[in-house]
């Protein structure tokens, strides 16, 4: 009996360099293949990276440069999250670009959350990102901010830091929410770490499951074209990330929408994370507004370089 053979790419997402930024797995399923999704979620769990995506052939009668795409945790689907759209999109509009001959390539993803318009220009990705902002209600407490991050606590009972009464928590999509935590320094993100304990926050009404990550940020100085920088790092319990576009676009969605912006305005940021687990992650994020408080646009972009390649046996 013939085993089924999937080829596969690996990428470091956010970075240009090989071993730096997020590692991504890439399944390539061809048009003749039948897979289920469980069997995409056991490949995922072999992976055993933080997302792995499938990314499937065009259907007869479809544009060329458009394709469906699922998206695996290590434990279930998901239907957004940044470092994979961008990575996957590195990957199949780069080949595009090349053998065109062309300096970029367009193309069209159809993931759980939505379409995704994507742009490859100089071997940057940008991609329109399907996006449904909600504020919810509860906030993530001092008290329980302090039980999943004691060494805060440390800082705070020093005298070294000041820290908010209470975080937001925010969600990009249904399925992606995250408690945005400012910190007042390097030295505050520096502390953060991994737990075993989670963030445990109750959403509102009609919203998915609150999943514990949590997104440290701090603001630093504006670059001379108003440019919005920001230095981050994503906690789960015992897990970190090193870069996370879903968070990033979160994010700068709601420093967006709290700002004083009106409809039409663009405000650009960038955001760097992982520096602290070795991993720097670039993200770039341009935000459009609708109306004053309102997100009309979420446009996420990044780079990602190929690490590793072959074939998984089912």
């Amino acid at each position: 009996m013939s085993s089924l053979h999937l080829e596969y790419v690996t990428l470091d997402v956010f970075t240009a360099t090989r071993f730096a930024g997020n590692p991504l797995a890439v399944v390539k399923v061809p048009r003749s293949t039948a897979i289920t999704q469980e069997q995409k979620q056991r490949i995922a769990r072999e992976f055993n990276y933080s997302e792995t995506t499938f990314i499937h052939e065009r259907v007869e009668g479809e544009t060329q440069n458009h394709w469906t795409v699922d998206i695996f945790l290590t434990n279930r689907e998901i239907p957004f999250a940044g470092h994979p759209t961008i990575g996957t999109a590195c990957f199949a509009l780069e080949e595009l670009a090349d053998n065109s001959g062309d300096s970029q390539s367009r193309g069209t993803f159809s993931i759980k959350a939505g379409p995704v318009n994507l742009l490859y220009s100089n071997r940057r990705a940008s991609a329109s990102i399907p996006h449904d902002v909600h504020i919810h209600q509860a906030t993530l407490g001092v008290p329980e901010l302090y039980r999943i991050q004691p060494a805060l606590h440390t800082l705070k009972n020093n005298g070294q830091i000041e820290l908010p009464e209470k975080s937001p928590v925010i969600s990009i999509v249904k399925g992606m929410e995250f408690a945005l935590v400012q910190l007042p320094d390097l030295k505050a993100l520096g502390v953060t770490g991994t737990s075993s304990n989670t963030a445990d926050i109750k959403l509102d009404e009609g919203w998915a499951e609150f999943h514990g990550m949590c997104y440290y940020y701090v603001r630093l100085p504006d670059s001379a074209d108003g440019t919005i920088n920001v230095r981050t790092r994503m906690i789960e319990g015992t897990l970190e990330d090193p870069a996370t576009g879903s968070a990033a676009s979160a994010l700068t969605s709601y420093l967006s929408m709290q700002g004083e912006y009106s409809a039409g305005d663009t405000v650009k940021f960038s955001v760097v994370q992982g520096v602290e687990m070795g991993r720097q992650s670039d993200i770039y994020i341009t935000i459009k507004m609708k109306e004053k408080g309102v997100v009309g646009e979420v446009i996420l972009e990044g780079t990602a370089v190929k690490v590793m390649q072959g074939y998984i046996n089912l």
